[in-house]
């Protein structure tokens, strides 16, 4: 909790019209009470003439501002009541020999006010006063940044960072979420980084992108990628701007995975994305030079993410693929020509080379879901879990090492 304002405030002797009048308020503040001084104030402002009075606004302000510290009264924001008083004195006293005698220390408590009520409301997960508190408390704190005002050498920063970050996500959290985003562009303008604020560069992406704004999407999405470049969340905004088509989502993935060689996240979804291409119903025209790209592609993500099971079983998938149209091969060519004799050995070696690389990433994935804790695990890993067990069992079970299948028959039987 902050702490700025820990004296009672200085009060000048009043000046000026109905100074008898002034004096028996400025009696009742200095006294603490607040609620009698409050009935005269209101009482006097009621009159047309008196609304000039600088002064009288000036002790509106310094008592409507200790009244705010009563919880009980619920009637009226009594702390925007008193910034409102006090904005008034200053017009109507520009040289405001008042404020300054207490070097505006009545501004400083109604920003320390709202802003503790702000965090208190936060905490308790009451996210529209907490902004409400919060965006005030900003207003108040912005307003004594642009006078260049300082408390006892304290003065603020041009951005509260923290503060807009929890005023933005108090309005996010209360569905005011134009109201966040206010909140949140100066900090992405200012380009802020860390812990705290990697989230608000993605808000803002999805925002404008669901507004239609392409020029603040493609603006932010920047600034968030040269901040934050490995957040999966950039590729995803990307491949959506891509729409459904094919084409355009691998053009954009290999555009990004060029852009972020190290990047393995992308690595593993550009794979993830040709596997579908080429694997589809009917194979594409381009299924060979595809096909060859996807492996480079899979090793690639294999070898960036060492501890992705999923990107070692997308890869063991491949290869089974490539074993069958190896096997149909191999199968079509019954000729018992010299020629086609060899050409059988030649693709049986094939296969061979496939079935001991395909058991190098069963094994990898394999361990890599052993790992995992089971009662946590996802339906889709669960299924590439069995299926990488099952290619480990027939691995063995052709190269007749029985008793190194049973262990993963046993393995196999304890899934759930």
């Amino acid at each position: 909790m902050r702490k700025l304002i820990s004296t009672a405030f200085v009060l000048a002797i009043a000046l000026g019209v109905q100074a008898q009048n002034l004096d028996d308020i400025q009696e009742k503040i200095q006294k603490g009470k607040y609620g009698e001084a409050k009935e005269k104030i209101d009482k006097a402002l009621a009159e047309p003439k008196n609304q000039k009075n600088a002064n009288l606004w000036y002790y509106k302000g310094v008592t409507y501002a200790e009244l705010a510290k009563d919880t009980t009264r619920k009637d009226m924001d009594y702390r925007m009541e008193a910034y409102s008083a006090l904005r008034k004195y200053q017009e109507l006293d520009p040289k405001a020999i008042m404020l300054t005698m207490n070097q505006n220390g009545t501004y400083f408590a109604l920003y320390e006010g709202y802003y503790n009520d702000g965090i208190r409301a936060f905490n308790q997960k009451n996210y529209a006063k907490a902004f409400q508190d919060m965006s005030r408390a900003l207003a108040v704190k912005d307003y004594i940044y642009g006078n260049k005002w300082e408390y006892n050498g304290f003065k603020f920063h041009a951005l509260d960072t923290n503060l807009l970050n929890l005023t933005g996500a108090a309005a996010s959290l209360a569905k005011l979420e134009d109201s966040a985003v206010r909140y949140y562009v100066p900090l992405a303008e200012a380009r802020v980084k860390g812990d705290d604020f990697k989230d608000l560069y993605p808000i803002l992406v999805d925002y404008y992108s669901r507004k239609n704004d392409a020029t603040n999407k493609a603006k932010y999405l920047a600034i968030g990628k040269e901040l934050y470049p490995d957040n999966p969340y950039w590729t995803q905004a990307e491949l959506e701007a891509a729409g459904d088509s094919k084409e355009a989502r691998m053009a954009a993935l290999k555009k990004m995975m060029d852009q972020n060689p190290d990047n393995g996240d992308i690595a593993l979804e550009y794979g993830i994305e040709l596997f579908n291409y080429v694997y589809q119903k009917d194979k594409p025209a381009d299924f060979e030079a595809r096909s060859k790209e996807l492996e480079d592609v899979l090793a690639a993500a294999v070898v960036k993410n060492p501890k992705s099971a999923y990107a070692n079983y997308i890869m063991t998938q491949h290869l089974s693929n490539e074993i069958y149209d190896l096997q149909q091969a191999y199968a079509a060519n019954k000729g018992n020509k010299p020629e086609d004799i060899k050409k059988r050995q030649d693709i049986n070696k094939q296969i061979n080379a496939k079935f001991e690389e395909q058991t190098k990433y069963s094994q990898a994935a394999y361990d890599l879901y052993l790992a995992m804790d089971a009662t946590a695990m996802k339906p889709i890993e669960k299924k590439a879990q069995r299926d990488v067990t099952n290619n480990l069992i027939d691995y063995y079970r052709s190269k007749k090492q029985l008793d190194k299948a049973k262990v993963y028959e046993d393995k196999l039987k304890t899934y759930r």
